[in-house]
């Protein structure tokens, strides 16, 4: 055999792992070469296949669900340790301790091995960052083994929450839930923690609201074309006004809490420009809505206003798309825009608030 030859085996040999070879003698080294399909596990047999060969380490895992039956057996020789493992993929967080209560079921983060200790039958891990590459394989948990997550291993990111919900086609996703499940993981500091966590929610609630509201007046406007002229076409006006009406109340309401946020604690990043300029004509369009009674006798804060009845003119919303009263004017183009500024700007602030 040349020197070249012998070095590179020397190379590829694996140190034996003797722990692991002890933790699953009783399924490893068979006296002959056998095949093997399945593996006794908490009494019940249980489909497996080969994950990967590491020199005599045989790494066997349960049948996905969903994968396809292999097309032949694990073949076992004398001479290889079969360690038969379960995948991790995620690590979830729960509002229960109690196992299998899906209703307690928060979101989960995947997770990275850190490293194996065979002779404590532990696995350590730790969560993935948001900004750190997907891993090319699962971590892996030895049959019996603990899984063990150390003091700093588990890093929750908002980011993690944000992405357990999907938006909708027009990139706009709830946002309430992401705030609840971000100002819900720990104990709360205190009362003024509290406060600001209702307040952060019921701003998000109404904006997720006038989201839903605005995406359903799109769709009207839209079809209002198709209608036939008449009762039917003028129902479907009637309906889109309202519609409006609730929706710009809920959206000011959001936009306002969300520009004085820095007033009631530090946050370091600045309300968006869009946010701010949309402020006044947003009041005054949801102050006109709010008090439509007096708006309906031509009156503002109870006095005769020429500019009261100005809310009731449509014309401008069915012929250029926008929302008007006096001299303030709401492009419906500039909505879904408004409303995703609002959405990211809550949201990094929640980020920076529970820091």
């Amino acid at each position: 055999m040349s020197s070249w030859f012998a070095n590179s085996i020397r190379w590829v040999t694996r140190k034996p792992n003797k722990a692991l070879e002890w933790n699953f003698a009783n399924i490893s080294h068979p006296r002959r070469p056998m095949p093997l399909t399945h593996l006794d596990q908490d009494g019940k047999p249980v489909r497996v296949v080969l994950e990967e060969r590491l020199g005599n380490e045989l790494w066997v895992r349960p049948l996905d669900a969903g994968e396809p039956e292999p097309s032949a057996p694990i073949l076992v020789t004398p001479r290889d340790i079969v360690v038969p493992f379960t995948p991790i993929h995620s690590t979830s967080l729960n509002t229960s301790p109690t196992v299998g209560d899906t209703a307690s079921f928060m979101f989960s983060i995947p997770v990275i091995e850190v490293r194996r200790d065979d002779e404590q039958r532990k696995t350590f891990l730790r969560t993935r960052k948001v900004d750190e590459p997907m891993p090319t394989k699962r971590a892996r948990a030895p049959w019996g083994y603990e899984k063990v997550f150390e003091e700093g291993a588990v890093v929750v990111e908002i980011e993690w929450i944000d992405q357990q919900f999907p938006p909708d086609e027009d990139g706009y996703a709830s946002l309430a839930i992401t705030l609840w499940t971000w100002l819900s993981v720990g104990p709360p500091p205190g009362t003024a923690y509290e406060n600001l966590v209702r307040y952060l929610l019921a701003a998000a609630r109404r904006l997720d609201l006038a989201h839903r509201q605005f995406q359903r007046i799109r769709r009207d406007l839209d079809e209002l074309g198709n209608l036939p002229p008449g009762p039917q076409t003028r129902r479907a006006v009637f309906d889109i006004v309202g519609e409006i009406e609730m929706a710009v109340v809920a959206l000011s309401r959001a936009v306002d809490m969300a520009t004085k946020l820095p007033n009631l604690t530090t946050v370091p990043t600045p309300v968006p420009a869009s946010m701010t300029a949309a402020v006044k004509t947003l009041t005054q369009l949801r102050n006109a809505y709010e008090h439509i009674e007096d708006r309906a006798q031509g009156q503002v804060l109870g006095k005769p206003d020429p500019v009261a009845l100005t809310i009731f003119d449509w014309t401008s919303l069915l012929m250029d798309g926008a929302i008007t009263y006096g001299p303030h004017r709401l492009e419906l183009n500039a909505i879904q825009p408004l409303l995703l500024d609002t959405r990211s700007f809550l949201k990094t602030a929640a980020g920076e608030v529970k820091h």
